[in-house]
């Protein structure tokens, strides 16, 4: 039964405070997932109270006699008119959440699912846990990297629920409110019930539902979720979720923020469940104060029986009046807001079937970043340069206030480069305490990557601007530690264009085919140490002018067969102390008109008028021995180093290949190689095989020792034929082959003759 009409149902409690309030009016709403507002409108006989004293104060406004009500904080306070006895006053009731409007940042959170960053931001503002609760089912994975970006802390928190489809309701008391997060239906209390009755203007005995309608609208039937892992780049990651409803109406969008297929259907299921959840929504009148949103309305005796149900309350609009407090008559309404309800308690609201998840709308739309912001390259204390597989590195925004300039800053961004390719392309790993360039895809500040470097005060240009504005360059810095660097620099100025390269300390190259160089004029070459040439087949010079050659130390040459040399005029030889000539064979000295050995004063002269010997004695078969030479024992070349034969592109064994083609975790080749379009570079199988060498010991037939200068040739079966002449240890150069096969030498060799001793060569050396 109702309480007589002269008696008061509303009434505010403040904590810590004692006043005579009498509460004249009120009006409130409160729906799932939204902070709830109530304005109180109250009288009292103190017309100076202290309204700062009122804000912030924990207040609980009683609606109906058995005590239940909407517990909040006053976050505003009004004063009005003043009468005789009677002072008006105004307060706002809101939770504590709704303060979270008032603080707006700009900050990262990493490695947190939702709950904890959520948690975290509550208690942050002193909402601690046992003011809040999460009733979730669903596992929610961390997110690596979360911005809160020029966005309130409400806004942030109602936008991560939304993205996850997780509501939140009020469970309220005489002394506190409790924040109720929930994913499913089975966080929300039931309600006593409560019974219909058509609102006739009679008065009912107990509070009734007076009106109750239901409609059903069209809404989407199908959503479809679609992303890209640029760890996975050839899967495609899409997921639909698909309901009975026709017509066939998708939602499709993209990116759907997510890495994985079953993340991806999660959240394909709950955008429908969004989409459908007020597809049947029904609408009603009540003048029973206990309905709270976020509750089963348990509806009865409705002439329609299936709808003698459970409802959930989405969202309830109250209203109270009690003009008895005037102790004026209660036809007298001097409220705000005027029609035919003058005293007492009604409400308008909205529910849908209690099997329909409830998953809140998106009202608060991501904060986009317009064009490009500039960060600085962080990373660990001591390093120069910080990333990982991919190149990535990590950086601080210039708006980072909680950033400490270390390799926990940010997530890992992703650098932008000219030309990306497998295994081949151009890459700039920007170093730390670098300036950069940040954009964002799709404008999504969780999105972040490096499109380029910026200089500034402090990291200056290579050479000075604008005096060097002609001059385009590539410049490198040694690290760790600086002092050295690598650059190609390129200067444009007229009549000084320059190509300018410096190799800080080695400087390879590896030409596949030609190499054709062309100096308009001079060239120089200054090597400062040993240098090392070889030529595997003939080497070609051709000198115009004067060659001139100085050897400061010895000078020595091997030629493995012949030796020819033509002077058009004169050939001059002077040696301080020796010249020996020696011959295995013979010795022809010819000359067109005179030959003259001259030497100790003695001479030997041949001429077209015959022989003469000139010499103190002229000894004939009379004993006697030759001179000796030293003898010749040229040193060999060095052994060459190689230049890098770094390849381009994916080179994968076969065997490789076929692991990649088993069942397996998703890989970008293995995806390729199952549809048959494998694109990895075929491997060079001739590369892989073993090589067999071979060398030969040349012995002296007479004494059985290595016979050092001396000429030989050795063919193998594949028809290839290598001359040399052997070393001072009588051994012949390194020969090699990809497979086993049999070799001949022929040593001595001179062109005219064969000498022939086979030899099986495989890979150990062989001698003869």
């Amino acid at each position: 039964m109702f309480a007589p009409a002269n008696q008061t149902h509303f009434a505010l409690t403040i904590e810590g405070l004692s006043s005579d309030f009498q509460v004249f009016s009120l009006q409130g709403r409160e729906a799932i997932s939204q902070p709830f507002v109530f304005e109180v409108e109250l009288v009292s006989e103190q017309p100076s109270l202290d309204l700062e004293t009122l804000l912030h104060k924990p207040a609980f406004l009683q609606l109906s006699p058995d005590g239940s009500g909407i517990h909040g904080q006053i976050y505003r306070a009004a004063q009005g008119d003043s009468g005789k006895r009677l002072t008006r006053y105004a307060v706002t009731l809101r939770p504590h959440l709704s303060y979270l409007a008032h603080r707006i940042n700009q900050r990262i959170f990493q490695n947190l699912n939702v709950p904890k960053i959520i948690g975290s931001v509550l208690e942050e503002h002193g909402i601690q846990s046992n003011a809040y609760e999460f009733k979730v089912g669903a596992i929610y994975p961390e997110r690596i990297y979360c911005v809160q970006y020029d966005e309130s802390d409400l806004q942030f928190i109602q936008r991560l629920c939304e993205e996850e489809g997780i509501h939140y309701h009020f469970q309220h008391s005489a002394t506190a409110h409790k924040l109720v997060f929930g994913d499913d239906q089975t966080v929300f209390p039931k309600l006593a019930p409560v019974a219909y009755q058509q609102d006739s203007g009679m008065v009912a005995n107990d509070p009734v539902i007076k009106r109750f309608d239901l409609r059903l609208e069209t809404r989407t039937s199908r959503t479809t979720r679609r992303d890209y892992d640029f760890e996975k780049p050839r899967l495609t990651l899409e997921s639909e979720n698909r309901g009975d409803a026709l017509p066939d109406l998708e939602d499709y969008d993209y990116p759907g923020r997510f890495i994985d297929r079953e993340r991806g259907k999660h959240l394909a299921k709950r955008a429908l469940e969004r989409h459908r959840s007020d597809f049947q929504l029904a609408e009603g009148k009540s003048d029973q104060p206990l309905l709270v949103s976020g509750h089963f309305l348990a509806l009865t005796q409705h002439p329609k029986a299936k709808w003698n149900d459970l409802w959930l309350l989405t969202e309830i609009l109250h209203e109270g009046k009690q003009p008895q407090v005037l102790e004026e008559s209660v036809t007298s309404d001097t409220t705000k807001l005027k029609d035919d309800f003058h005293q007492g308690y009604r409400n308008r609201f909205q529910a849908t079937p209690w099997d329909v998840p409830n998953r809140p709308p998106l009202t608060q739309k991501k904060p986009r970043i317009l064009g490009s912001q500039s960060a600085v390259v962080t990373g660990p204390k001591g390093e120069e340069i910080h990333c990982d597989q991919y190149g990535r590195v990590k950086v601080q925004f210039h708006w980072d206030r909680e950033g400490q300039a270390d390799d926990k800053t940010s997530c890992w961004l992703r650098v932008s480069s000219a030309w990306a390719g497998a295994h081949y392309g151009g890459i700039a790993i920007p170093r730390i305490g670098m300036e950069v360039l940040v954009s964002f895809l799709e404008g999504d500040p969780d999105q972040p990557l490096i499109s380029g470097c910026l200089y500034h005060k402090e990291n200056v240009v290579p050479y000075a601007l604008p005096a060097n504005k002609t001059r385009t360059t590539f410049k490198t810095l040694s690290s760790p530690g600086g002092g050295g660097y690598n650059e190609l620099r390129i200067e444009d100025k007229k009549g000084q264009e320059q190509i300018f390269l410096h190799a800080q300390r080695d400087w390879n190259e590896n030409v596949e085919h030609d190499q054709k160089i062309r100096v308009g004029n001079e060239r120089h070459d200054t090597v400062e140490q040993n240098s090392y040439s070889e030529f595997k087949a003939e080497e070609h010079h051709t000198v115009y002018a004067d060659r001139k050659v100085e050897t400061r130390a010895n000078d020595h040459l091997t030629v493995g067969v012949n030796q020819h040399i033509k002077v058009g005029t004169g050939q001059f030889i002077e040696a301080g102390q020796e010249i020996h000539l020696s011959s295995g064979m013979k010795v022809v000295l010819e000359a067109g008109s005179e030959l003259t050995l001259k030497g100790g004063g003695s001479f030997i002269k041949i001429d077209g008028s015959g022989v003469t010997l000139s010499g103190p004695v002229i000894n004939m078969n009379s004993g006697g021995s030759p001179g000796s030479g030293t003898g010749a024992a040229p040193l060999m070349p060095g052994v060459l180093k190689q230049a890098d034969a770094d390849k381009a592109g994916a080179v994968l064994t076969p065997a490789q290949i076929n692991t990649l083609k088993r069942n397996a975790p998703f890989c970008e080749e293995c995806e390729k190689c199952k549809a048959g379009v494998c694109d990895i570079e075929k491997p060079n199988h001739d590369t892989e095989k073993i090589t067999h060498d071979l060398v030969f010991v040349v012995n002296d037939e007479k004494t059985g020792k290595p016979k050092p200068n001396t000429p030989y040739q050795i063919k193998l079966e594949s028809g290839l034929i290598v001359k040399g002449v052997t070393d001072s240890k009588g051994l012949t150069q390194k020969v090699s082959s990809n497979k086993p096969e049999k070799a001949t030498i022929e040593a001595p060799y001179y062109g005219d003759t064969t000498s022939d001793t086979h030899s099986d060569c495989g890979s150990d050396a062989c001698s003869c």
